[in-house]
Formats: structure tokens, C-alpha cells, sequence
């Protein structure tokens, strides 16, 4: 896996190498095309070079002007050429010897041209000839190699007429320079736009793998807030920590099931989005008070509630935060509306608490005490704490009971309950 804080150097590295390959490897190649199209285009501006001199020529000589005179005519627009680049001469077809050079002066009338140029193999000169496109009747052109390169560039038009012909030549070592120019440019210049092109676009990466981090980050925190706010912090902390199965057994802890009285008959005569906004604020300060008190919110079921003190972290006050979140509750209540009132109850005892759920997590409680303070809030009355011996057990120097006596208990048979009335001055 890369690691994202490199992924901008990665891709400075990638853009870079890429330009540089292509340059490196890429344009030779392409060079190498262009200089076999430039002498493909060179061979046929000699071609038509040749033509135009042999149709000139035989014009002249048609027109009744002697050899002689056409030669010296020709001589004179051809002395002083630049052979270096490239020329165009007569050659005479019996004896192969110049009838015109651009260097006649100093070459004399009697230089011969190499029979490569017609027997097309002497002394290993190769003249390798282009396509049929090219190609004209009995004349001829193509690459002229004195070497392993090309060395001219050559195109030969027979004069209708006469026993000459024309020779048009260029020098293929000069295009040969030329595109060696090209070539180091274009290579140079695909790293020097590697860099200029890797520069941006690594930083535009850095900024959108920045952007994509604090994305992440914002999600990843809302995805733990979301977390907390149905799973007490160590639960969660433990799932992050990819504890898949999680229960926890508790030796003590006090659960309370609190239940709003008559709501049923309220729900009847209330318009729904009122009803719910009603318990909203109930419950919400109900949440209130279970953190002010170090109480655990289990989970609500339509308009009950449930509480339980002592865990996830064993806390041996879980029934004194018990209390006084149920007195607190009771007291909130009648600020919401005076003509609420609520039924508590609260027991003390051994749970088994975990998490169940593989997408929808709910942290829940089960056992006999959960059972039990739960008969406790339906048998008991209404504006009243309803509470087990149990429970009491440890309160009495802090806390005011009220005994109820033994009552029946559905499931339990006869039970002591008492009412939890307020707390001792």
C-alpha cells in the first residue's frame, strides 16, 4: 500500500521519469520517422528540381539554341552554388563525365562520375532507391551511401534528346545535423517540461491528498461521535480496537426503568409533531441528568426509559447516583409540565452487559435485576420511586424511604419494596 503522505513525491517522480522516457526513448524514435519523411520530401524536391532543368533545358534546345550555348548557360546559374547543401550538375550518359559543375573550373571538363550512379554497385557505394511514388520513367533516385549513412540525396532525369542527364543532389549529412538539432532540443526540452509539469501537478496531488485526509478525518470523527453517542466511550473505544464480542458481567449495579404516566390516553388527543418534540425534551433531560450523575443511558422504548449506574466501569456508588438521578428526573418532569407524571423503578443486583448488533450497535443489559426493576416501575405508583431492599441496602444514612411493605410481584411472588422520597438534610 503507498503511503499517502509520499503519494506527491511518488507523483512528482512518475511525471518526471514518464517525460523523461519519452524523451530518452520516445523521440529518437519519432526523429527517426521525420528524417525519413524529411529525405522522402527532399528526394522529391530534387525529382522535381531535375525535371524542371531537363524540361528548361530541352525548351532551349528545341528553340534551336546549340549545346554548347545551353551548357554555358546552365554553368552560369550553377557557378557559385553552395555544394555543401546541395547542387545540381549535366552528366554526359556515354562517357559519364561532367558537362556541368557547380566546381567545373576546378574540376575540369574531364571528371568522371562514379559509375554508382548507373551501374548503381562500384567499390561498395549503394544507392538505395525510393518508392515507385518517386521513381519517374527510366530515371532514378535515392539515398547515395559512401558509409554506414546516408551521404547525399540524389535524383537523376534523363534530357529528352540528348545523351545527358540531369543530376540533382543534396547533402543528406546537413538534414542528418539538423534533426540531431531537433532531437537534442525536443529531449532536453521533454525533461525541462518533466519538471515544469511535475512541479504542478505534484502540488495539486499534495493539496487534493490533503483535502482527501481531512475529508477523512472529519468522517472519521463524525463516525466516532456517532459512535459515542449510542455506546458508552471505553464500549467504543473497545470496538475500535476491533474487540469484535463484548460482555461484561457486573457483580453489582443498579438498573432504573422510569415511565411516563397516562401517555398512552396523551397520544391520543396530542398532534404527533408535538408529542414527540414533548418527550424529546423530557429525555433529553433525562441524558443531562444521567452525565451530570455518572449514569449510564442504556436506551429508551416509546415513552420508558432506562438507566443503570455502576458500569461499564464498576462503580460502587451506582446506587447513591441512582437515586439522586431518579429524584432529579422526577423534579424535571413537573418543570417540563405540571400535569406529567412519571412512574420510576430501580433495583440492585448482578447484570450481564454487552453489545449486540453488527450494524445498528446497542449496548444492552440483561439478567434478573434488569427484569426486576422493570416489574418494579409497572407495579408501582404514579409521581413515586419505586425500589427493592436491595436497593436500599447502604442508602438510609443519606437517603428517605417510605416502606411499601411485601407486595406481589409478578414473576418474583412476594417481594419488599419501598418509596424513595427525597434525601436525608
Amino acid at each position: 500500500m503507498i503511503n499517502k503522505s509520499r503519494l506527491p513525491i511518488y507523483t512528482f517522480l512518475t511525471v518526471f521519469l514518464s517525460m523523461v522516457v519519452a524523451g530518452v526513448v520516445l523521440v529518437p524514435f519519432l526523429m527517426n520517422i521525420l528524417l525519413e519523411n524529411y529525405y522522402r520530401i527532399q528526394a522529391d524536391v530534387n525529382q522535381r528540381q531535375a525535371k524542371s532543368m531537363a524540361q528548361f533545358i530541352q525548351a532551349r534546345l528545341e528553340h534551336g539554341t546549340d549545346q554548347q550555348t545551353v551548357l554555358e548557360e546552365f554553368q552560369a546559374a550553377i557557378t557559385g552554388s553552395q555544394m555543401d547543401l546541395g547542387y545540381v550538375c549535366i552528366v554526359d550518359q556515354t562517357s559519364a563525365d561532367y558537362l556541368s559543375h557547380p566546381m567545373q573550373s576546378a574540376l575540369g571538363m574531364s571528371v568522371a562520375v562514379k559509375n554508382a550512379f548507373f551501374d548503381k554497385n562500384y567499390d561498395g557505394v549503394d544507392l538505395i532507391k525510393w518508392e515507385e511514388e518517386i521513381m519517374a520513367g527510366q530515371s532514378g533516385g535515392g539515398l547515395l551511401h559512401y558509409s554506414e549513412t546516408p551521404t547525399e540525396i540524389v535524383y537523376f532525369y534523363d534530357i529528352p534528346g540528348v545523351n545527358w542527364t540531369i543530376s540533382s543532389h543534396e547533402n543528406s549529412q546537413r538534414i542528418q545535423a539538423e534533426v540531431s538539432k531537433i532531437k537534442t532540443y525536443v529531449t532536453w526540452g521533454s525533461i525541462a517540461f518533466g519538471l515544469l509539469l511535475a512541479f504542478p501537478i505534484s502540488f495539486a496531488v499534495r493539496k487534493v491528498n490533503r483535502g482527501y485526509e481531512k475529508q477523512i478525518e472529519e468522517e472519521q470523527q463524525n463516525s466516532e461521535q456517532l459512535l459515542l453517542n449510542v455506546l458508552p466511550p471505553s464500549i467504543a473505544q473497545r470496538m475500535k480496537q476491533n474487540e469484535h464480542t463484548i460482555v461484561d458481567y457486573f457483580e453489582e449495579a443498579t438498573v432504573l426503568f422510569c415511565d411516563i404516566a397516562g401517555f398512552t390516553e396523551l397520544s391520543s388527543h396530542t398532534e404527533p409533531h408535538k408529542l414527540v418534540a414533548l418527550l424529546n425534551v423530557i429525555f433529553s433531560n433525562f441524558d443531562a441528568i444521567c452525565e451530570k450523575q455518572g449514569v449510564e443511558k442504556i436506551k429508551t422504548i416509546g415513552d420508558a426509559y432506562m438507566a443503570v449506574g455502576g458500569l461499564p466501569d464498576k462503580d460502587p456508588l451506582h446506587a447513591q447516583r441512582i437515586a439522586k438521578a431518579a429524584l432529579q428526573m422526577m423534579q424535571a418532569v413537573k418543570a417540563v409540565d405540571p400535569d406529567l407524571n412519571v412512574r420510576i423503578g430501580v433495583h440492585s443486583g448482578s447484570v450481564v452487559a454487552g453489545v449486540i448488533g453488527n450494524s445498528k450497535f446497542s449496548y444492552d443489559l440483561w439478567g434478573d435485576t434488569v427484569n426486576t426493576a422493570s416489574r418494579l416501575e409497572s407495579h408501582g405508583q404514579i409521581g413515586r420511586i419505586h425500589c427493592s431492599a436491595a436497593f436500599k441496602e447502604g442508602l438510609q444514612d443519606t437517603f428517605v424511604f417510605e416502606d411499601r411493605g411485601t407486595i406481589e410481584l409478578k414473576g418474583k411472588g412476594p417481594f419488599q419494596t419501598f418509596f424513595l422520597t427525597g434525601t436525608k438534610p
